[in-house]
């Protein structure tokens, strides 16, 4: 018997090496394409992912590459084309949600993932993406105590003047409700504060979530404040995100009333030739802020011109001190266009004034020479004096209680001698005084 030769064995043994090789690899041209291992499955294929949170797909079966595509690209993205079985996305919070939705039912929109494999099966994973953080169930603004009755037909009427509004949310995070967790709460816009459980008020306050996940605070609306919108702000204070509410506070209308307090001024003087003069303020009660001021008379002033306080506040003065006295009106707008008047009078007073003493010139006589002035002192009367002289080349004039006489010029010895005449009065009594100068200055 002939045993084959060593060159034939090795032959062999290479022969069944390549089968066993090719066998493995599943055929020598699919080396680079795994074989279908079953039918295509995305894992989840229903579920809910919650915006912000990471989140992962499993790809089962199929050939790949597989294509990938989202019904909301902008909301939930997905690669187009991945060879790997395992893909993390992020979703962004939706800001439209899936209609039909139920009262307290967490807010999603639906996406709809499908995956198409290499060798052309299809698969489709249907989620729900939840909508998350500070927004999860929103703000809500009820009950409220209203001392005012809600206009007939109006809707979203969340607040109102001079009532206090519970504010409430829940404090969802990933999906989940967080207890014993801060907020603040703040004042963005508006005439309105929160409460604090110790006593009193302020712009902002702080508040903790209950075991449930519930956030409750109270807030207080300024009385009389008109119709508005107004804003507050939830802050996470872990990590300062922020979520913003707007909604409508009522305002008051008192029917169109307002009333100042006192409804009429009187300013009195204290003699019979003084008129009365002065400041006073005007409160002003009702209506709704702010309310606006103006003055009839110039001679009385109003300021400000406006005031933004309920009540409001008004200063009212009187200028104007020598008779005939003024008298005006302060009309006075609110809000709303009610309007009210206050009445400004001023009046002289009882007291008569004091005698003044009798008038009189001192001294009654002076000499001059050419180009020289000499002065006199008037007293008394009506304090108020004019001058006359008959004599061109002789003039007077006052100033206060001096008389001041001048003699023409030019500066020189003069010839001769004459006596002028000038008068001084009050006004009711004449007084003269003459001057001796020269006849002629050369």
């Amino acid at each position: 018997m002939k045993l084959p030769s060593l060159s034939s064995l090795a032959g062999a043994l290479f022969a069944l090496v390549a089968a066993v090789l090719l066998s493995s690899c599943g055929g020598g041209g699919a080396a680079g394409n795994p074989a279908v291992t079953g039918g295509l499955t995305i894992i989840p294929n229903n579920g809910t992912v919650f915006a912000g949170v990471p989140f992962t797909f499993q790809i089962l079966g199929g050939r790949t590459p597989y294509v990938m595509t989202s019904s909301e690209p902008g909301l939930l993205s997905v690669p187009s084309q991945t060879d790997s079985n395992s893909i993390e996305v992020v979703a962004a919070n939706p800001g439209v949600v899936d209609v039909g939705l139920q009262p307290g039912e967490l807010p999603v929109r639906t996406v709809n993932i499908t995956v198409r494999s290499g060798d052309g099966q299809t698969a489709v994973s249907i989620m729900k993406v939840g909508i998350n953080f500070l927004t999860g169930l929103g703000v809500s603004l009820a009950p409220i105590t209203c001392p005012i009755a809600v206009p007939a037909g109006a809707t979203g009427i969340q607040a109102c003047s001079g009532g206090e509004t519970t504010v409430q949310f829940d404090a969802i995070f990933n999906g989940n409700l967080l207890g014993d967790h801060q907020f603040r709460l703040s004042v963005l816009r508006g005439p309105f504060q929160f409460v604090f459980p110790q006593g009193g008020s302020g712009d902002s306050i702080v508040v903790t979530s209950d075991h449930t996940g519930r956030v409750t605070a109270i807030m207080q609306v300024t009385t009389g404040v008109p119709t508005q919108i107004a804003v507050l702000r939830v802050q996470d204070l872990a990590t300062g995100v922020y979520s913003d509410t707007a909604f409508t506070i009522t305002g008051t209308r008192n029917n169109g009333t307002i009333t100042p307090l006192p409804a009429k001024v009187t300013f009195t003087g204290n003699l019979t030739t003084d008129c009365g003069v002065g400041s006073s303020d005007i409160l002003v009660f009702d209506g709704t802020a702010p309310y606006t001021a103006i003055s009839s008379n110039p001679q009385i002033t109003v300021t400000t011109s406006q005031s933004d306080s309920n009540p409001g506040r008004f200063t009212v003065t009187v200028i104007g001190n020598t008779p005939p006295c003024p008298t005006g009106t302060i009309i006075i707008t609110d809000a709303q266009a009610a309007r009210a008047t206050v009445d400004v009078t001023s009046v002289a007073g009882s007291g008569k004034p004091p005698t003044p003493p009798a008038f009189d010139v001192q001294p009654d006589a002076i000499t001059l020479g050419c180009a020289q002035s000499g002065s006199v002192t008037a007293v008394g009367g009506s304090g108020s004096y004019s001058t006359n002289s008959a004599n061109p080349n002789i003039t007077a004039s006052v100033s206060g209680n001096t008389v001041t006489i001048t003699r023409a010029g030019p500066a020189a010895p003069g010839t001769g001698t004459m006596t002028t005449t000038v008068g001084v009065t009050d006004g009711s009594t004449i007084k003269t005084v003459d001057v001796t100068s020269p006849a002629t200055c050369p």
